[in-house]
C-alpha cells in the first residue's frame, strides 16, 4: 500500500508494479489531476493555488520574518491530487551539488552519496528535448525535460549574469552552479509533465490487474499488529473516501509518500513519534521517535520587484497573455502559456558557504499578488497594487528577481494540532531565526545591485523599486538594515518543505527512518519522500523526490 500519488509515491507504484507479481494500492487524498487546464498549462500553476487541487497548508506566525504578511503566516500549498505537487508546483528541475548528497552519506544516511543517487537521477529522466549530451543526464528515461518559454527579458537576465562573469552552464551537470534558462518538467508539446503523465499514464492500462489508484482516500491511520517478537508490523491502513471508512490490509509493506507536512502528520497520527507530544493528544504510542516533525527546513525567497522605462511588453501574465498565447499552446509550438513562471534560474555559491555547493540561487519570475499573502495594511504595499490594477494584471511589477535561501540553518518542526486527521498540523519553520541565514541573503541582495548595473539592464531601463514594503523611511535605502528588514518582512516560502522524518543511522536518535528507508522501532514501514531528506539540497527540490521514488524502488525489490 503506497500512501499518497505525489511525485515519490507514483515512481514508487510503477516501477514496483513492472514485476507481474507485485500488487500496489496507491491512495491518494485529492482528486484526478484530468482534465485540468490549472494543472496542464505551465504559466497557470500559480491559480492552481487555493483550489480544490491546494492543501492551502499555511505556518503558524512567525516570529522573526513574514512581518509583512498577513498573520504574519507563510502560505504552504501542496498539491493535493493525482501527482501531488507535481501538479501544482513551477516545474523546475534542478538536483543541486553532488556535495549534498555526499553530506547526506556523512550524516548518517548511508548509500546515499552522489555517487550512489547519480543513477537514479539519470535513469528517470530524458533530456533529449534538452539537446544535451553529458555523462551526468539521461536520455531514456519516463520524465520528460525541456526549456521553459522565456520572455525577452528573462534572456537579458542571464546575459547580465553573464557580464558579472557568472557562467551559463548546466546546474544539472558536474558541479550544480551556474545561470540558465530554467529546466523544467514540460513536455515537448508545452504542457506540463508529472509523475502522474510520466510514470502512471504510460503504463496502468496494460497493469489493470496489479496497480490500482483509489483518489479521494484520505488515509488516517496505519494500523500496527504485533509481530510475534514482542515488536509492531504495519498490517495496513485506514482511509475515508467520501464518508465512509475502509481498512486495507497490506501482506508486505505500508509505504507512506505523504510529503514533509503530510507523512509526520500520519505517523504521529498513528502512534509514531516523540512520545509526550503523542499522549498530550491522546494518542496511544506505538513508537517513540523523537525526530518525527522535528528537522524541518525550507528554502526562501525575498521579492525585488523592477520597472523597466524600455520594455516593449511586461514580462507580466497580464490580460493579453491568454489571447496571445492559446493558438501556439494548442499547436504545440510553445509560447507564453509555456511559461515555468520562474524562467531562468541562478545557482550560486556565497562566502558564507560551509559546504561546496551553492547556498542562494537568483531567479527571474512574474510575481503574482494574489499568492504571495502580502498584507495590504502594511505601510505602502497598496502602491504594488495600484499599479497592478493600473496595468490590467495581478502582478505587482514589470518583473522581479528573487533571493532564494537555499542552504538555511534555521529549523523548525511540525506538530499535531489535535488527535483528529482533518485537523491541519501546527507548521512552524522557524524561517531566519539565525543571523547567518540574513547574512547570506543580504549578500544575494548585493548581487541583484550589480545585475542592475549591467549594460543589459540598462538597455532596457530596469530598475529596482525599492521603498516598498514599509522598510524606507527610517532607515536608509539599501543598507545592510534595509534589505535585513525587507527579509524579516517579505519572506516567502520557494515551496520545498524537507527533513520531518529523516534517513539517519541508527545511533542517531533523530533519525526516523533507516538507510533503506525503513521506520525504527517497526517492522513493514517505510517513508518514501521529501520528509526523509537529512539535509535540504541547494536546489529546487523536485528532483530529489522523483530521485527518491527510484532508488526506494530498487531497494523494496532487493529486500523482497
Amino acid at each position: 500500500v503506497v500512501v499518497g500519488s505525489g511525485t515519490s509515491g507514483n515512481v514508487i507504484a510503477t516501477r514496483l508494479t513492472e514485476s507481474p507479481n507485485i500488487k500496489v494500492l496507491v491512495l491518494e487524498a485529492g482528486d484526478d489531476d484530468a482534465p485540468n487546464p490549472l494543472i496542464s498549462v505551465p504559466i497557470l500553476c500559480a491559480l492552481a493555488q487555493k483550489s480544490s487541487i491546494d492543501w492551502e497548508y499555511k505556518t503558524i506566525p512567525q516570529t522573526h520574518a513574514c512581518k509583512g504578511l498577513k498573520e504574519k503566516s507563510s502560505l504552504w500549498p501542496r498539491g493535493k491530487t493525482l501527482g501531488g505537487t507535481s501538479s501544482i508546483n513551477n516545474m523546475v528541475f534542478a538536483r543541486g551539488s553532488r556535495h549534498d548528497y555526499d553530506e547526506w552519506e556523512d550524516m548518517g544516511a548511508a548509500g546515499w552519496g552522489y555517487d550512489d543517487v547519480l543513477p537514479y537521477f539519470k535513469k528517470l529522466e530524458d533530456v533529449s528535448n534538452l539537446g544535451m549530451n553529458s555523462e551526468y543526464r539521461g536520455k531514456d528515461g519516463p520524465l520528460k525535460l525541456s526549456y521553459s518559454y522565456s520572455h525577452p527579458v528573462t534572456h537579458m537576465f542571464v546575459d547580465a549574469a553573464r557580464e558579472l562573469g557568472l557562467e551559463n552552464e548546466d546546474y544539472n551537470g558536474k558541479n550544480g552552479e551556474g545561470f540558465g534558462i530554467t529546466q523544467a518538467t514540460i513536455l515537448p508539446d508545452g504542457q506540463r509533465e508529472n509523475s502522474v503523465t510520466s510514470f502512471i499514464r504510460p503504463v496502468i492500462s496494460k497493469r489493470r490487474d496489479r496497480l490500482h489508484i483509489v483518489a479521494r482516500a484520505h488515509v488516517r491511520q496505519v494500523v500496527f499488529e504485533d509481530d510475534g517478537n514482542q515488536g509492531k508490523r504495519a498490517s495496513g491502513v485506514v482511509y475515508v473516501r467520501d464518508g465512509m471508512e475502509f481498512k486495507v490490509r497490506a501482506t508486505k509493506e505500508v509505504i507512506v509518500c505523504g510529503g514533509a507536512v503530510g507523512s509526520p502528520q500520519l505517523l504521529m497520527l498513528s502512534g509514531i513519534g516523540p512520545k509526550e507530544h503523542l499522549k498530550s493528544k491522546g494518542i496511544e504510542v506505538v513508537a517513540d521517535l523523537q525526530g518525527v516533525g522535528s528537522n524541518l527546513q525550507d528554502h526562501i525567497m525575498i521579492p525585488t520587484t523592477f520597472h523597466a522605462s524600455n520594455l516593449t511588453s511586461y514580462f507580466a501574465m497580464d490580460y493579453t497573455t491568454v489571447p496571445r498565447g492559446i493558438f501556439p499552446y494548442l499547436l504545440g509550438y510553445g509560447g507564453p502559456l509555456t511559461s515555468a513562471v520562474a524562467e531562468a534560474n541562478g545557482y550560486i555559491r556565497s562566502r558564507y558557504a560551509q559546504v561546496e555547493s551553492a547556498n542562494w540561487e537568483v531567479l527571474t519570475m512574474d510575481m503574482v499578488s494574489d499568492v504571495i499573502n502580502l498584507d495590504q495594511k502594511v505601510k505602502q504595499t497598496q502602491r504594488m497594487y495600484d499599479w497592478a490594477k493600473s496595468h490590467n494584471t495581478n502582478s505587482i511589477a514589470h518583473f522581479a528577481i528573487l533571493a532564494g535561501l537555499i542552504r538555511p540553518s534555521s529549523v523548525g518542526t511540525i506538530r499535531l494540532n489535535t488527535s483528529n486527521y482533518r485537523d491541519y498540523p501546527l507548521i512552524d519553520p522557524q524561517y531566519l531565526t539565525t543571523k547567518r541565514d540574513v547574512e547570506i541573503l543580504i549578500e544575494a541582495m548585493r548581487k541583484i545591485e550589480e545585475l542592475e548595473k549591467t549594460e543589459a539592464f540598462k538597455k532596457i531601463g530596469a530598475k529596482m523599486e525599492l521603498d516598498h514594503f514599509g522598510c524606507g523611511n527610517q532607515i536608509s535605502p539599501r543598507s545592510d538594515d534595509f534589505y535585513e528588514c525587507l527579509i524579516r518582512s517579505i519572506t516567502l516560502t520557494i515551496y520545498h518543505p524537507v527533513g520531518t522524518a529523516k534517513i539517519g543511522s541508527s545511533d542517531d536518535i533523530m533519525a526516523v527512518v533507516d538507510p533503506r528507508l525503513k521506520v525504527y522501532k517497526v517492522n513493514g514501514l517505510r517513508v518514501a519522500d521529501a520528509s526523509v531528506i537529512p539535509s535540504i539540497p541547494s536546489a529546487n527540490t523536485q528532483a530529489a523526490c522523483y530521485m527518491i521514488g527510484e532508488k526506494a524502488a530498487d531497494m523494496i525489490k532487493q529486500d523482497w
